[in-house]
């Protein structure tokens, strides 16, 4: 498990990789505690790279949604296959902003709409 931190501006990325889980998760909220938020920015929270997570992880990630929502700041979450099933089962779809990364066979929900194709 790993989380690289990254900020942008008012953005700041954190990407997880591998497993979330009880033996993970201390390392995960201590990650997010250093996380700058910024009010008025966004704090994303990337789990394409995840391969399991399990509920203490989504404990994590719903602890920072309450802190950056304190904080003055929104939280997105991006999914990829393993995590966007779970996140819809607990409908934290319902609660905060989900993408789900369109590039997987799950890709829908919030996905970005295709471009209409301009006829030559």
């Amino acid at each position: 498990m790993s989380v690289a931190v990254s900020s942008a501006g008012s953005v700041t990325t954190a990407r997880l990789t591998g497993e979330i889980d009880t033996y993970t998760v201390p390392d995960v909220r201590s990650a997010f505690e250093r996380l700058p938020v910024v009010a008025g920015g966004t704090v994303v929270v990337d789990l394409r790279e995840v391969t399991f997570l399990d509920s203490s992880g989504l404990g994590a990630i719903i602890a920072l949604y309450h802190r950056a929502g304190a904080d003055g700041a929104r939280l997105q979450l991006v999914c990829g296959d393993v995590t966007s099933r779970l996140v819809q089962l607990m409908h934290l779809d319902q609660v905060m902003e989900v993408v789900i990364d369109p590039g997987t066979p799950s890709g829908h929900a919030s996905s970005p709409e295709p471009e209409p194709s301009n006829p030559a």
